[in-house]
This record gives C-alpha cells, sequence and structure tokens, in this order.
C-alpha cells in the first residue's frame, strides 16, 4: 500500500500520512486501549507481532537508532535524528525525522533475526517511500508561505469550531508521511515529481525560488499534490458533517494557500494507543481546490 494513494474521506482507514512499509489493517496491534487525543503522545505505539521483537528492540535500540541514521546518511546524503524505535514483525520501524530542510518524517526498516535474537545490518524502506516524503517536504519549502497561511488557516478554524490536532509528539513517533503537521499531511499525486526530486538531489543547494518555478512547471501543479487536513473532536462529542463543510466553504474562499487537491476530516476524538489511529466514527468531505492561490 503506498502512501501516495489518496483515499479522499477516507482518511480514517489510515496511520496518519499513509502507509510508510507497513499495511496498516494486517499489521498494526489491534487493541482496546483508548486514549484522548490531547492524551496521545506515541505511548504503546507498536506494529503487528512487535511483542516477539519488543524485548530485543528494547535492548538495541542505540544499535537500531545509529544503523537507520547511517543508511539514511549514505543513501540519501541527509541529516536525521531518530523520533521512535518500534517493533514490528522480525523488524524494527525507525521514525525519522530530517534536521533541516527539508523538512520531512520518514522510516526506515532494521530487520532482526528472532530466532538468534539477534539486530541485523540490514537497513530497507519501502520502494519509493522516502523519496516520495522528500518531495512533500521539497514542495512545502518552495511554497513555504502558502503553508504558513495554511497553518494559520487551519489554527484558525479547529478554534472556530472547537476542533485539535495531534500532539507534537504523536505526530513525531508515529508519523512517517513527509511534510506533517499536527493538523494536516501532504501526498504527493500520480507519479509524483520525480524529476524535481533528482535534480534536488544533485543540487542540494538550489534555492527555493527555483524549486517553485519547477513546481509551476509541472503538467499539473494544481493537482500534484493531496492536502489532507485531519482534526479531532475536543471530547466525546459526534463528528458533525456541517462544520466540516463550513470549513470546506471557507477553504474555497481562503487566499495564499497552496496549490493541491484538499481533504478535510473531522476524527472523535479517542485514539487507539497501539495503532495511533483515530477510534470510531470520522466525517470527511473532499474538494479540489482550483484556484486556491488566486
Amino acid at each position: 500500500m503506498r502512501k501516495s494513494i489518496f483515499l479522499l474521506g477516507m482518511a480514517v482507514c489510515f496511520i496518519l500520512g499513509g502507509c510508510s512499509f507497513i499495511d496498516i489493517k494486517n499489521n498494526i496491534e489491534d487493541t482496546d486501549e483508548e486514549v484522548a487525543v490531547q492524551d496521545y503522545v506515541g505511548q504503546g505505539f507498536i506494529f503487528i507481532d512487535g511483542d516477539k521483537t519488543k524485548e530485543i528492540v528494547a535492548e538495541n535500540k542505540d544499535t537500531i537508532s545509529q544503523y537507520a541514521i547511517d543508511y539514511f546518511t549514505e543513501k540519501y546524503k541527509m541529516d536525521v535524528k531518530v523520533n521512535n524505535v518500534v517493533p514490528a514483525r522480525n523488524a524494527s520501524v525507525v521514525m525519522l525525522q530530517s534536521k533541516q530542510e527539508p523538512k520531512f518524517n520518514t522510516s526506515v526498516i532494521v530487520s532482526i533475526d528472532t530466532h538468534k535474537k539477534k539486530v541485523l545490518d540490514t537497513v530497507t524502506s519501502e520502494k519509493g517511500s522516502v523519496e516520495e516524503d522528500i518531495q512533500t517536504a521539497l514542495y512545502a519549502m518552495a511554497y513555504e508561505n502558502e503553508f504558513a497561511n495554511l497553518d494559520d488557516f487551519v489554527k484558525d478554524m479547529s478554534e472556530k469550531y472547537g476542533f485539535i490536532g495531534l500532539t507534537d509528539e504523536a505526530v513525531n513517533k508515529t508519523r512517517s508521511s513527509g511534510y506533517v503537521t499536527k493538523y494536516y499531511y501532504l501526498n504527493m499525486q500520480g507519479a509524483g515529481a520525480p524529476d524535481i526530486y533528482q535534480l534536488y538531489m544533485s543540487t542540494p543547494t538550489i534555492d527555493k525560488v527555483a524549486l517553485r518555478t519547477l513546481f509551476e512547471k509541472e503538467k499539473n501543479p494544481k493537482t500534484l499534490v493531496g492536502i489532507v487536513i485531519s482534526l479531532y473532536t475536543i471530547d466525546d462529542t459526534p463528528a458533525d458533517k456541517n462544520k466540516v463543510n463550513e470549513i470546506i466553504e471557507s477553504l474555497k474562499e481562503a487566499q495564499g494557500l497552496p496549490h493541491g487537491t484538499y481533504s478535510v476530516i473531522v476524527n472523535g476524538n479517542s485514539i487507539d494507543a497501539a495503532s495511533g489511529q483515530a477510534i470510531g466514527d470520522s466525517v470527511g468531505t473532499s474538494i479540489a481546490v482550483d484556484e486556491i492561490t488566486k
């Protein structure tokens, strides 16, 4: 399952930011431990069969972290820090965050031999996943003013309608979805922008103006990126679709926001601790905004 699969109005099916390495339906522990969104900081987050590697991961956290950092530094020539080391089936998923621009969260997988109870120096990632994560960050970097406006817009809408986002700790420990905030995340659509990614990797000193020009030249720049606004109720009050629709109407009228295909989802207040997913009904509306930056 690729993170670039953008199921508008259906984001409740995914961990915020998609399915980096893990097929969520089949690979996230299902527990009954519910936590209020405002109290969730990633505690208990684990992938399926992680109980079988939990002890090994705990004993070798530093080694696993260093393997992940070394792999990323060598392959992508970027400095990252480790936000979480998560037990999984025959592996540990290491949640990473870039230390400088382009700013993104991502993950890699460090293999574990459960029979020998040994951490292996084999590090991998889902094909194309990290590259997509970096592309979303490049997009946000190229349109930094527009994303600052989006930050203000979502914060204002949340306060107006009594919604909240995830805690910063939950984002960093459980989300590996490229450019992501407590209120929203990005998905590259279709084939994404591989040429821009390759150019950046070969010329990391390229400036933001040049990056923006490249994105503007994309065949469909206004539908290149999916922007999923994912909010939560502040208490046990059910999500209200009327409020979602009012946010959409405000979104239509908003000026100075980044181009993109927008989706707005409001979830309930409860999070399953192990999976990091919202529990209960969610209400979502999607819309393609053609002239969002007019």
